[in-house]
């Protein structure tokens, strides 16, 4: 996820350098404290201009959804004057024992219902908010016949935002990827 936002970070080599050395060919795998140093570096840096933007209520945002076997995670963005997307807040939930067992479209509606209410109060302005997700079945939660109690319970929840659901590769979508599997 860093690696997705390295073009905002400074001296992102140098940081991510103990990290990155891990992954040399026939180096032994020894965490150390300059790793764990790295990681809280590389933290600071997901949570910090230029990277975090502020949010601007005047424009619309867009975000970014994602399950796991042990997770859900969420981005919200808002593009700059550039037209380049930057995180206004993350989210990111383990899932219980019983969420463990849903179906994937489940878990991915939840993805959905748990960033929206994570999100909601950016979500309330007059602008239509756009939701990237790489589970294409989710882009017809409301047009399915024969949902299960729970969809039709989380569909029914869903429309009141004006949400447009939209499906992206899996290639990318490594934000909420990254995030949905942190549980």
């Amino acid at each position: 996820m860093t690696g997705f936002y390295r073009k905002f970070c400074p001296n992102f080599a140098d940081v991510a350098s103990p990290l990155t050395s891990l992954l040399a060919k026939k180096v032994k795998f020894l965490w150390s404290e300059c790793c764990q140093t790295a990681v809280e570096n590389l933290k600071l840096i997901l949570i910090s201009e230029p990277v975090l933007a502020a949010p601007n209520f005047k424009i619309s945002f867009s975000m970014t959804i994602d399950a796991s076997d042990v997770g859900v995670g969420a981005v919200l963005f808002q593009e700059d004057d550039q037209k380049v997307e930057h995180p206004v807040i993350y989210f990111s939930k383990k899932l219980n024992q019983s969420q463990r067992n849903y179906s994937t479209i489940d878990k991915e509606a939840l993805a959905l219902i748990l960033s929206v209410g994570h999100f909601e109060v950016y979500l309330n302005g007059p602008y239509q908010t756009v939701v990237y997700t790489d589970h294409n079945p989710l882009v017809y939660i409301n047009k399915f016949k024969n949902k299960s109690a729970r969809l039709m319970r989380w569909s029914i929840l869903l429309q009141g935002y004006y949400l447009k659901i939209v499906h992206i590769p899996g290639k990318e979508n490594i934000c909420a990827d990254a995030l949905s599997r942190v549980g």
